[in-house]
């Protein structure tokens, strides 16, 4: 394995096993700063009201689809990027590092203006109704005016991914929560000059941490030590590279947007039979699930970067055994992070309200969906690979079958049918985690016995 003092690596020889922790580990962390954000947002926007929890939940519901559209294309550079890499083609891989910045502020922007105008039908079709419109309006209009900063993120995050750098990543997000939790009370609460900007100071927030983030990492990404540098003669765009950027991005994409349209119907159907109790439920178990994700995440983009620079290398056979352990770590991590979350369940709901209905909810979704943590996690690496070896769509019908022909049906079923109590959708989660995991992991492995040195593409611009 050789590194250098930005902490780049070369994923196509050295230990594996080695290999993929020192890119997961750092991811996990990075993500566990971001997640902060949204604990750190909930806890003080609790202070605020119940409502404004299910407020910042379910307004990020319609920011979480719209962002995913954009995610394909971050997803899609990373992946050939990481494949110019593996292959030697640097300065083809720099390219594709600059014109992913450009499409990722297209998408942006275009996010940006479909949001504001249409935010009060994104909302309501989110399940924002009643005392919870008001403030989900505020929140969302706010965040969503900035939201071209997080597209450029994801965009940063892939960068650093593909050259093997999460160490740096990690760095990055470790400032950029910091600054969040500062900002959060100050601008919510009011200190001094400052006003108190209540809901949508928890916004503003989040929009200035994330500028931080991006001014930081682009003169890390423009240093003239780094192997692969960001330079702005390449902001510009080849078409040719923009459609095997998109033939990759764009079914990554739709099976980002399946989760939160997923979350929205779920919300719905919750609140048919449980009113605002069982969606602020919802939503604070949904908080703790994101550390579920740390070792889907962290070994998922892991495996990715290794599998897509070994492909660029034309190392298969390495690529497929990358995969088996990121699979293998992911699954006992989260599995793990499940027993912990049963155990502090009731630790953590009491941070965030002391009902004893929405208690008695989310304590019972955590109890329940905590067991299936590694399923889940599983499901994620699965997707991720196929992304790595440029096969997207099955990563779609995965997430797709789990929401929409397992979650969704079943969910409806036990409740509004068989009258089930909130328990019947908590295990819907369960049922639907376990099910889809287990066809993804036969159809990868498919998938993989397929894979030889012959059929791995090797154009710098697959």
């Amino acid at each position: 394995m050789t590194t250098n003092a930005l902490h780049e690596q070369d994923l196509t020889q050295g230990h594996i096993g080695k290999q993929l922790w020192s890119l997961a580990w750092p991811m996990m962390l990075s993500m566990f700063f971001y997640t902060l954000y949204n604990v750190v947002d909930t806890y003080w926007v609790s202070r605020l009201s119940d409502e404004a929890i299910a407020a910042v939940s379910i307004s990020q519901i319609t920011l979480f689809v719209m962002i995913s559209l954009g995610f394909g294309l971050t997803v899609g550079s990373g992946v050939i990027m990481a494949m110019n890499i593996g292959a030697k083609k640097i300065s083809e891989a720099e390219r594709i590092l600059g014109q992913s910045f450009v499409l990722s502020i297209v998408a942006g922007t275009i996010f940006t203006v479909i949001a504001l105008v249409f935010r009060n039908q994104f909302l309501i079709a989110s399940g924002a109704s009643g005392l919870i419109f008001a403030p989900a309006l505020e929140y969302f209009t706010v965040i969503a005016a900035g939201s071209v900063l997080l597209f450029v993120l994801m965009t940063i995050m892939f960068a650093f991914n593909s050259q093997g750098d999460t160490a740096t990543l990690t760095k990055l997000f470790a400032i950029s929560t910091i600054v969040n939790v500062l900002l959060d009370p100050l601008l919510i609460f009011g200190w001094g000059i400052i006003p108190a900007l209540g809901i949508s100071g928890a916004a503003i927030a989040t929009l200035i941490s994330q500028a931080i983030f991006i001014i930081v990492a682009l003169r890390s990404l423009a240093n003239e030590r780094r192997h692969v540098r960001f330079r702005f003669r390449n902001l510009s765009l080849r078409w040719e590279s923009v459609k095997n950027v998109l033939r990759i991005g764009i079914p990554a994409s739709l099976s980002q947007v399946i989760f939160p349209l997923g979350i929205a119907a779920l919300t719905y159907i919750i609140s048919l039979g449980f009113l605002e109790a069982g969606t602020i439920a919802f939503s604070l178990g949904s908080r703790i699930e994101f550390f579920a994700y740390l070792p889907a995440i962290g070994f998922g983009f892991g495996a990715m970067a290794m599998v897509s620079q070994n492909i660029g290398a034309n190392k298969p056979e390495r690529a497929l055994e990358a995969f088996g352990k990121g699979l293998r770590y992911a699954f006992l991590g989260a599995a793990g992070m499940g027993v912990v979350a049963t155990v502090f369940a009731k630790l953590f709901v009491q941070i965030f309200t002391t009902d004893p209905l929405v208690m008695q909810y989310a304590l019972s979704y955590i109890w329940s969906v905590a067991l299936s943590y590694g399923f889940l996690a599983a499901l994620m690496v699965e997707a991720t690979t196929f992304q790595a070896i440029g096969k997207s769509w099955p990563g779609f019908w995965l997430f797709l079958l789990r929401v929409g022909g397992i979650l969704l049906p079943l969910s409806y079923g036990l409740t509004q049918v068989a009258h089930f109590s909130i328990f019947g959708i908590w295990i819907s989660i369960v049922v639907a985690n376990i099910i889809s995991a287990c066809i993804g992991y036969f159809w990868i492995m498919r998938a993989i016995k397929k894979i030889d040195a012959d059929s791995i593409p090797t154009h710098p611009t697959l």
